[in-house]
C-alpha cells in the first residue's frame, strides 16, 4: 500500500483589512500550494478571541498589511497581543507616501527590522503577489536556502532569505559583480521560487549559500559540515593546499598530527580553532586562508 503524505503546513498568514483578505484569496487560486502549506486568518472580518490569543504559536504568523490602509485597526485590544513573535510582510504601491510606512511602523511598534519586510507592489492582482507569498513559506522550511526578496541600496545588494533573515551585502564582496557597469549591475531578477538572483546582462546567478559566503564564510561553513560528502572534499582542499605550502602535519600548532589526518580524510568537520591553527601555520589572515579554501573546493 502507497502511503501519500499530506504537505507539512508551515505558514499562518493573517490579513488585517478586506483588501488584503482579498488580494490573498486570489492569490491562492493562482498559487495552489499555498492551500496545502499555509492557513489563512481574516483578521478584517473575525475579531480573534481571548482562546486565538492564548493559544501556542505553532506554525510562523506572517501578518499581511497594506500601508495605505487604516493602520489604527492594528492597535486594538484583540490584535495587539497576536503580533507577539509574527513576521510583519508590508505592501504598499508606488504611490504610497513614505510617511504612510512611518505611521504604520509607529502604531505596530516594531521592535526590530527584522520582524519587517516592506515590498512594493505595482498590483495586487497580477502574479507578482502569489509568488512572494509562494517564497515566504519556502524561506520557513527546515534548511531552506530560499530567498524572499531583494533590492539594491547605495553600493550594497538587500537580501530578505530564509526564516525571513535579513543579510546586507557589499557589491564590492561579490567577484562577480565587480567592475562591471552599474547599469547591468541594477538590472536583476529574482528567481520565481526564490533559489537565486539573476543579472541577465551579466549572466550571473547567486543563490543564498554564495550570498551568505560573502559576507559571513564561517557561517556557511558551519551549515555545509553537516554534510559528509562536504567534510571529505573540505578535507581534502586542506590538505592539498597545505602540502603545496610544504607544511607538514606534524609542524601545525594547536594541532596534533591525528586531528589534522581526520580532518583531511573528511572524518571529523574543520572547527573554527582548527581553521584558526591552519592559518596562523600558513601565515595567512583567517578570512584569506577561508576564502583560498572556498576557491579549492568549488574548483
Amino acid at each position: 500500500m502507497i502511503v501519500h503524505r499530506l504537505p507539512e503546513r508551515i505558514v499562518e498568514f493573517c490579513a488585517t483589512s478586506p483588501r488584503v483578505a482579498k488580494a490573498y484569496r486570489m492569490a491562492a487560486k493562482v498559487n495552489r500550494r499555498l492551500a496545502s502549506v499555509a492557513v489563512f486568518c481574516d483578521w478584517s472580518t473575525r475579531v480573534p478571541s481571548a482562546a486565538d490569543v492564548k493559544k501556542p504559536l505553532q506554525l510562523q504568523r506572517v501578518v499581511l498589511s497594506f500601508a495605505d490602509d487604516d493602520s489604527a485597526q492594528l492597535v486594538t485590544p484583540q490584535l495587539k497581543p497576536l503580533f507577539s513573535g509574527a513576521f510583519n510582510l508590508l505592501i504598499s504601491s508606488p504611490k504610497t507616501s513614505p510617511d504612510q510606512i512611518s505611521q504604520w511602523s509607529h502604531a505596530v511598534k516594531l521592535r526590530s527590522e527584522n520582524d519587517m519586510y516592506a515590498v512594493s507592489l505595482v498590483d495586487l492582482t497580477t502574479s507578482e503577489l502569489p509568488q512572494l507569498l509562494g517564497r515566504v513559506c519556502n524561506a520557513h522550511r527546515q534548511n531552506s536556502d530560499c530567498i524572499i526578496g531583494a533590492y539594491l541600496n547605495a553600493d550594497s545588494l538587500c537580501i530578505r532569505g530564509p526564516m525571513h533573515r535579513k543579510l546586507l551585502v557589499p557589491l564590492s564582496k561579490i567577484p562577480s559583480l565587480n567592475g562591471k557597469p552599474a547599469s547591468a549591475v541594477r538590472k536583476f531578477t529574482l528567481d520565481p521560487d526564490g533559489s537565486y538572483i539573476y543579472w541577465p546582462d551579466l549572466d550571473v546567478h547567486l543563490g543564498w549559500h554564495q550570498l551568505l559566503q560573502a559576507v559571513e564564510p564561517d557561517a556557511l561553513l558551519k551549515a555545509q559540515q553537516k554534510s559528509d560528502a562536504f567534510n571529505k572534499r573540505y578535507g581534502a582542499a586542506i590538505r592539498v593546499f597545505r602540502e603545496s605550502s610544504g607544511i607538514r602535519q606534524s609542524n601545525v600548532p594547536g594541532l596534533t598530527e591525528r586531528q589534522l589526518r581526520r580532518i583531511e580524510h573528511g572524518e571529523c568537520r574543520a572547527t573554527s580553532a582548527a581553521l584558526a591553527a591552519l592559518a596562523k601555520a600558513h601565515k595567512l589572515l583567517a578570512n584569506v586562508y577561508l576564502e583560498r579554501l572556498a576557491i579549492a573546493v568549488v574548483a
